[in-house]
């Protein structure tokens, strides 16, 4: 794995290299109890224990890292407190929610999300904006940004600005690193620290689980959009006796239904729908002599000439 440190070996990590690296069976439950993991370390070594997608740094705690050397045997209990989100979270902006799934990635030094990965990438854009160059360990970083010699004096001028991590409201020199935590991310707490002398020439490590978990962090969501609908509608059918239902159908009366009406319509005629069906045959006029208005056929032509004359 590439780190801002130069390159490490990880177990089960989601920021190596390689995308589908293999992985440890590394399950602890009732039925194994606490679990173990020992290696040997054949040269003087800094060992860090991190969540999956976590890195190291150049601000992790000191206490974190276990420093090892030959001769020695390092033993550490650890405790794990794992974090639960609810199925809603998702649906909140992180900004909201205070913190970021490792997919909801926008860095460029890792593919994956995590508060540690975000300081790094703060500290690259820190270096590029002082000396124009960044750390030559920087991971993902084209050749011709790395620092040359004199970018390395430049960033040795200013190891006070870019090795803390300070608050946004601190006055004193630091990085103000707008970094939210993972959404995932374990609580990781060292419980003892053994160190035994042997005859080796190498060092040997062993991390072990103190006590398998007990305790859980959860993220739940007090209320979200189906709360807000509930609320309105609870609000309204209150006030003006009305629901969410009522302001659909008065938005479907207003707008949708005349137009479903004239699409309907489009191809109605007029005359079908007043006379019925019309037949070839009603096209031809068969004059009926016989028929007369009111009296016989002179005095109708008598009355039109005297209508004439007036």
């Amino acid at each position: 794995m590439d780190t801002e440190l130069g390159t490490c070996y990880a177990i089960n990590t989601l920021q190596g290299r390689e995308k589908n690296a293999p992985k440890l069976d590394m399950t602890s439950n009732r039925t194994t109890g606490p679990g173990a993991i020992r290696f040997d370390v054949m040269v003087t070594a800094n060992i860090y224990i991190l969540n999956e997608e976590e890195v190291p740094t150049l601000t992790t705690i000191g206490s974190d890292v276990l420093t090892v050397g030959q001769e020695i045997f390092h033993k550490r209990y650890i405790t794990i407190r794992n974090i639960e989100n609810d199925a809603g979270a998702r649906l909140i902006s992180p900004e909201k929610r205070k913190c970021r799934y490792i997919d909801e990635n926008f860095l460029q030094v890792y593919h994956h999300y995590s508060y540690t990965a975000c300081t790094v990438q703060c500290r690259k854009d820190a270096q590029l904006k002082l000396c124009n160059c960044t750390n030559y360990f920087m991971p993902n970083v084209p050749e011709h940004l790395r620092c040359n010699v004199s970018g390395i004096i430049c960033l040795n001028s200013h190891v006070h600005e870019l090795s803390v991590l300070k608050a946004s409201w601190s006055s004193r020199p630091g990085l103000s690193c707008n970094c939210l935590p993972s959404c995932t991310e374990a609580e990781i707490s060292i419980t003892k620290d053994f160190k035994f002398v042997t005859t080796d020439s190498y060092a040997s490590v062993q991390i072990e689980l103190a006590v398998l978990p007990s305790e859980r962090y959860r993220r739940n969501v007090v209320r979200g959009v189906l709360d807000l609908v509930v609320s309105t509608g609870g609000t309204g059918g209150l006030f003006l006796g009305a629901s969410i239902l009522s302001f659909v159908e008065l938005f479907y009366i207003l707008l949708i239904r005349p137009f479903c009406d004239i699409y309907t319509q489009r191809d109605d005629d007029p005359w079908h729908r007043r006379f019925g069906l019309r037949r070839l045959q009603d096209n031809n006029f068969v004059p009926n002599w016989g028929w007369t208005y009111n009296g016989k056929a002179g005095d109708k032509d008598t009355s039109k000439v005297e209508e004439r004359t007036r």
